[in-house]
């Protein structure tokens, strides 16, 4: 029988899992192509991309790089010298579709060998 201690201590602990679950699921991956069509050039800047993607994987002085080498995604979003966005750039080479996006480009392109 479990007296009152011990059901406060599993309470407890249910709650501090739950908290823990809760901080995962915000943590989930932002790199998806519905928000990265959400990327203006010349309006949005450095800290707005990374309000859209997330993140990036790496930074360069001109550049953020976005990878997930299991997906075969790779995004690059280039900045001016003011840090506003002068380019973007989607390609998906495992997308069923084969989407490659380029902000210079008025609509998305299909890689070869795509549907």
């Amino acid at each position: 029988m479990w007296n009152f201690s011990c059901r406060w201590r599993v309470a407890v602990l249910a709650g501090l899992v739950a908290i823990g679950l809760t901080g995962c699921a915000e943590k989930r991956d932002k790199l998806a192509y519905d928000n990265f069509t959400q990327i203006r050039t010349q309006v949005h800047n450095r800290d707005d991309v990374e309000a859209i993607l997330g993140e990036p994987d790496q930074r360069f002085d001109d550049r953020f790089m976005y990878e997930r080498p299991d997906k075969h995604l790779h995004v690059f979003v280039e900045f001016d010298d003011k840090g506003r966005v002068t380019r973007a750039q989607w390609v998906d080479a495992m997308d069923e579709s084969n989407v490659w996006h380029d902000s210079e480009d008025a609509k998305p392109h299909r890689t070869p060998g795509g549907p």
